[in-house]
């Protein structure tokens, strides 16, 4: 038994590929409405956080939202087509 009868047709690099770009969709999801949701003053550090000037702090930030969102749905279109492209081959 090979490695890609094992894996469903899909070869260990192409399973690693797609579960690495699944994690990054779902933490790019989730900073996106976090973007969304809550106002710059009390984001998490490591997203940005604005407390000066004050007129700032309390916005949302809806363009890096946008973004991170539009790069979620990106990174699980390009984990559907890394997936989709072994299966078929063997038929």
């Amino acid at each position: 038994m090979d490695n890609e009868s094992a894996a469903g047709g899909r070869s260990p690099a192409k399973m690693i590929a797609i579960i690495v770009l699944v994690v990054i969709a779902i933490l790019a999801i989730i900073a996106g409405i976090m973007y969304f949701a809550e106002p710059a003053k009390s984001l998490p550090s490591m997203l940005g956080t604005i407390t000066h000037p004050a007129s700032r702090a309390s916005k949302h930030r809806p363009a890096r939202g946008a973004v991170a969102l539009a790069v979620g749905v990106i990174c699980l279109v390009a984990a559907w087509f890394v997936g989709r492209s072994g299966t078929s081959a063997g038929s």
